[in-house]
């Protein structure tokens, strides 16, 4: 009898857990289609397709570095009249310290999200920002360590109803010796959104996917799925402009696509690293880029999707990092985008 009792109340827990789970709707979690056909929730494949059926134009600026970025940002951020929210790898400009001294001591409020053990740091650069603002009470820092993500590798900039998505860290090579592109806009429900995923990180609470507008992406929620997706659907043309590409996943995918399509091609940086790109598919497809450090995250597919994202294609980024990346089909800037990636093709002619 009492060994009845126990089994009646796991089963009562298992189903209570169950009912719980059902309509609390962690749209995280991946289910199997043939297991749980009858479930009225979205998988992850799922929500990505709906999202990538629901783009919406969102628009503004699209600047890149060395040549139009630094003046642009600092002053956007120089603008800032309550908070300034950023979440970044690297953060060493000394005039961007300057300038968010000057705003703390106007009262705004700041918050910085950042990576305090990057990867073969020679120097914490976390607890130098710390250092530097300690006599402003208005200054937080936090890292990402109950994050649940192995770097914050995200680039965002969040300054009064305005924000930037970007390639670029805080650094002065950012914005003055790299290849770099760089989104602002106010577009209130992206905001909105990027606000809400701030917010989570900072609270250390999870993200879900009812939190993501359909034109932002979110590593390592559903960043992979989002990628391989788009990749996949490709009709025409694949552009890639980015430091390497290393997720074999993705490079599989690529491989596929280069007998399919009418247009592939690749810039990448010039390091040995990415020899075997070269190697693979030949200059006519794969060339490194020389003028500048190419640190740019950039896809252009079919023409009508541009992607713009702090990640490099390594599956640590797809699986492991905080990353966020906004997908753009505004058609000027999608334009303004292909004339530089032209330009920087024909400059590295392997």
């Amino acid at each position: 009898m009492k060994k009845l009792t126990i089994e009646k109340f796991v089963l009562i827990a298992i189903i209570f857990a169950c009912v719980v789970a059902f309509f609390t709707k962690d749209l995280t979690i991946t289910f199997k289609k043939d297991l749980f056909s009858n479930f009225w929730f979205s998988s992850v494949e799922e929500q990505v397709s709906e999202n990538l059926e629901n783009l919406e134009n969102v628009t503004w600026n699209l600047y890149y570095s060395p040549e139009n970025s630094w003046n642009s940002f600092s002053k956007s951020l120089t603008s800032a009249e309550d908070t300034v929210k950023i979440q970044t790898y690297e953060f060493t400009k000394k005039e961007i310290k300057q300038i968010m001294k000057w705003l703390l001591e106007k009262w705004v409020i700041i918050n910085l999200i950042m990576e305090n053990k990057k990867y073969q740091q020679y120097q914490n650069t976390w607890n130098q920002v710390q250092n530097y603002f300690a006599d402003f009470p208005r200054f937080a820092i936090k890292s990402d360590e109950q994050m649940g993500t192995l770097y914050t590798h995200s680039k965002i900039a969040l300054i009064d109803s305005w924000f930037w998505i970007q390639t670029a860290n805080l650094t002065h090579s950012s914005f003055f010796s790299n290849r770099e592109h760089f989104f602002y806009s106010d577009n209130a429900e992206v905001w909105n959104s990027l606000n809400t995923i701030f917010d989570k990180d900072w609270n250390w609470e999870q993200i879900l996917l009812d939190d993501i507008h359909p034109n932002l992406v979110i590593c390592n929620i559903n960043c992979r799925d989002t990628i391989e997706h788009l990749l996949k659907s490709a009709k025409k043309s694949i552009l890639i402009q980015t430091q390497y590409i290393l997720d074999e996943n993705i490079l599989n995918i690529l491989k596929n696509k280069s007998v399919e399509l009418e247009d592939m091609r690749f810039v990448v940086s010039d390091t040995e690293s990415n020899d075997y790109l070269l190697d693979y598919f030949g200059p006519w497809i794969a060339r490194k880029f020389s003028k500048y450090y190419n640190h740019t995250k950039m896809i252009l597919i079919d023409d009508e999707k541009l992607l713009l994202w702090s990640m490099n294609l390594s599956d640590t980024s797809l699986d492991k990092n905080r990353e966020i990346w906004i997908i753009l089909i505004d058609t000027w800037m999608i334009a303004e985008y292909k004339k530089l990636f032209e330009n920087d093709w024909r400059i590295n002619n392997n």
